[in-house]
């Protein structure tokens, strides 16, 4: 999602960052995403061998990123070969992509990886999106740290998985993951509404409240595959893990790509909401 990041952010490479792996081994990683009404959009790089204890840098990111793949989309119609291109809204500061496939609503989407020795495949479909209701401000505390709440309304029919990114203006470039804001439709049904308290970017391992009061956020629901929801929720709950027990949590999160790491994920997103951070007395949508 131009724009929007797993992910994660982008989430470059942190599943396997969070894996005790011997020194020297990688496995490809995969971050790519189409929405509605957007192009696709792909991140590459290889997993970063590290030990109990180590800390990785910037710069550790910079050097395992994969520049010289060969990326294929296919849209049932015709098949493309992604760009690849610096791009500094995303870190690291290349993505491939390209403007001859625009996603649709219920079209499935395959994507090839071909770099090194590595062969990574995967398909996804872009759901039906539902469209955010309300966004505001349900407190800040006495250290301006602020819970927000986005609420929509669940479809009737069954099958229905959400996950919701957040934007800072001044400090975000694109969407970010919202911390363990997602849902299945299975634990609901009509109005629902979900917590927003913390944006997960790439480089902050604690997951601690940072919607601070003053800032102003933009919020982002997106419909997605059981996949694609049940990556995002291995993926948060092994960080959370990781990110309390200061230690890798160990084992790989899911993942829906054949031959690497992490996800190609379709997303179905309606128009966008913002909330300025204010006391609730004040808040406005």
């Amino acid at each position: 999602m131009k724009k929007l990041p797993v992910i994660l952010l982008a989430l470059l490479a942190l599943a396997s960052c969070r894996k005790a792996e011997t020194p020297g081994e990688s496995r490809l990683v995969v971050e790519g995403w189409i929405e509605n009404g957007g192009h696709p959009v792909v991140m590459l790089s290889e997993s970063i061998g590290i030990t109990t204890g180590q800390q990785i840098s910037v710069r550790d990111f910079m050097d395992h990123m994969a520049r010289w793949a060969k990326v294929t989309v296919s849209d049932g119609e015709k098949s493309v070969v992604l760009t690849g291109v610096p791009d500094p809204e995303y870190f690291p500061p290349y993505i491939f992509t390209t403007d001859r496939i625009v996603g649709e609503v219920g079209k499935r989407y395959s994507l090839t990886v071909e770099y090194k020795d590595y062969v990574a495949t995967a398909t996804t479909v872009i759901p039906v999106p539902v469209p955010l209701d309300t966004v505001y401000v349900k407190d800040v505390g006495a250290d301006s740290t602020a819970t927000v709440m986005c609420g929509f309304v669940d479809p009737q029919e069954r099958g229905n998985y959400y996950k919701v990114f957040t934007r800072t203006e001044g400090r975000d470039s694109h969407y970010h993951p919202s911390t363990f804001a997602f849902a299945a439709d299975d634990v609901m049904n009509g109005y629902t509404e979900l917590f927003l308290f913390s944006t997960q970017r790439l480089m902050d391992f604690a997951i601690l409240p940072n919607i601070m009061e003053g800032d102003s956020l933009s919020v982002k629901l997106c419909t997605m595959t059981e996949e694609i929801y049940r990556y995002w929720n291995d993926f948060e709950y092994k960080t959370a893990y990781s990110a309390f027990n200061q230690n890798p949590s160990g084992t790989d999160s899911y993942s829906n790509v054949s031959g690497a790491l992490g996800y190609w994920a379709g997303y179905g997103v309606e128009k966008e909401k913002g909330v300025k951070i204010v006391r609730p007395a004040a808040a406005t949508e």
